[in-house]
């Protein structure tokens, strides 16, 4: 019974895990047949008022540089309105404070707004400035994005409908190379916004707004019920609610707006945590929602698709946790033979998986030979820091689950500032004793591999040691050099 048990829960898991890939590819393929579409445009004959708003929390290294990226913008200063939303409680202020003197000095309109405290943090510091911005649309960047001269030019042609609420550029990466850290974000974010944003816009789906680098009407964001703090992705959130309202989203994957890659683990440890759990609690909000509205079946498949996507990282720790017992009863018994006819099913899953990200790369870099060569050295590193992150991301999953409710942590940047980082407190080894275990258990199960000769399970406990051997590595790392 406990044989069958363990079987009948590793199909059940790795059932999601196939669904999850067979999304990926309808993605895929939605995006290829959809890859020639051309966003409709207007010309822009006037110059309506824009408020810029910036959320800042205690980002003394790269404040000076996005302010300077906002000042340089090819648009009327007497249309532009800039709000500086400051709920630093550092010197970060005091360089905010420094730098806006000088900018209203030159012509520009310029606040600096800070609150009591960070109730809602950054969706609480949007809704709050939103109640005083003056303009009709609302363009938001972090304070790790450098805003293009010709960014709010090349954008609002994109607002070519009045139902139009939100247009959302793409990411670019100032610090790709930086390390194998940063290189996998940079193939995981590449994937989302060449495949999946650009996909689901032009196969007529919904698309979320990315936190930064986009601009709303702002009667969007009223209209939708504003800035809710329910949630840590309340990017994610009020993009659904704005669009279950029958507001349309356009991407514009043409327009790039370069920002920096932590290249710290903790730092993509606790923004991962963030998006995660934020998405589990997103879904659990409006997922009934979605159901109820008045919309097409495949919008409602590809929003879910959307809405449950983090879920995987659970699905992908039990079922390799599954699959060490199971290793050892296939190879221990016969009665379950036909069962083990599985590895196909593995293989496919990889080849999606690996299909979507040569797909994003190619996009990218143009050429076949290019992609190839980074598809090769990159897409290895990113399944194995994918595979070390299922344990804390599997946590910030049951965190979201259980609506426990946790802190907004924000990502320590640094631009080209060599200071030490005084904001991230020095990671403590202990915290890494779950992933140590992880470490010796799939060591224990990689030698149980060779033992046994079975060489799919091998691989596959491979690919979660080096994954959990990549995460204790960093960490070790990371304290060592502060």
């Amino acid at each position: 019974m406990l044989a069958l048990g363990i079987i009948i829960l590793y199909s059940f898991f790795f059932f999601f895990i196939i669904l999850f890939s067979l999304g990926q590819l309808a993605l895929l393929i939605t995006f290829l047949a959809n890859r020639n579409k051309v966003n409709p445009k207007i010309q822009l004959e006037t110059f309506p008022l824009i408020t810029i708003q910036l959320p800042i929390y205690n980002e003394r290294f790269v404040i000076k540089r996005l302010l300077d990226s906002i000042s340089n913008l090819n648009y009327p200063k007497d249309k532009l309105e800039i709000q500086v939303l400051d709920d630093s409680n550092d010197d970060t202020s005091a360089i905010i404070e420094q730098i806006t003197g000088k900018l209203r000095a030159l012509g520009f309109t310029i606040s600096h707004i800070k609150r009591e405290n960070r109730t809602g943090f950054k969706a609480g510091a949007l809704q709050n400035g939103l109640t005083l911005a003056t303009g009709e649309y609302i363009a938001i960047f972090d304070a790790d994005f450098i805003a293009g001269p010709d960014f709010l030019i090349n954008t609002l042609p994109h607002f070519s409908h009045d139902k139009i609420g939100m247009v959302q550029t793409r990411w670019g990466h100032i610090n790709p190379r930086e390390s194998w850290l940063t290189r996998a974000q940079e193939i995981g974010l590449n994937s989302h916004f060449i495949i999946d944003q650009d996909g689901r816009a032009k196969g007529g789906y919904f698309i979320s707004f990315n936190g930064t680098a986009g601009i709303w009407r702002k009667s969007c964001i009223e209209n939708a019920g504003g800035w809710e703090a329910d949630t840590l992705t309340e990017d994610l959130d009020l993009s659904y609610r704005a669009q279950m309202k029958g507001w349309r989203f356009n991407y514009c994957p043409e327009i790039i707006s370069p920002a920096e890659l932590p290249n710290l683990l903790s730092a993509v440890r606790s923004q991962q945590f963030r998006w995660i759990k934020g998405g589990v609690e997103t879904s659990k909000k409006l997922m009934v929602r979605l159901w109820k509205c008045k919309l097409p079946l495949s919008t409602k498949l590809f929003g879910s698709l959307q809405l449950l996507n983090n879920y995987i990282y659970a699905f992908i720790l039990i079922t390799s946790l599954l699959s060490v017992p199971l290793m050892i009863l296939k190879n221990k018994s016969t009665e379950f033979d036909q069962f083990f006819n599985w590895s196909t099913s593995l293989i496919i899953v990889l080849l999606i998986n690996f299909l979507y990200c040569f797909t994003a790369i190619l996009m990218d870099k143009k050429k076949a030979i290019d992609a190839i060569i980074e598809i090769i050295s990159a897409f290895p590193i990113a399944i194995v820091v994918s595979m070390g992150m299922s344990y804390h991301n599997t946590i910030a999953i049951l965190k979201g689950i259980q609506g426990q409710k946790t802190a907004f942590i924000r990502t320590p940047k640094f631009s080209e500032s060599k200071e030490e980082n005084h904001y991230s407190k020095k990671q403590r080894l202990g915290k890494f004793i779950p992933e140590f275990l992880l470490f010796i258990y799939f060591f224990l199960a990689a030698l149980a591999g060779l033992y046994f000769k079975d060489f799919g399970f091998l691989i596959y406990h491979l690919l979660m040691l080096s994954g959990f051997g990549f995460v204790l590595f960093c960490a070790y790392d990371e304290r060592s050099g502060q």
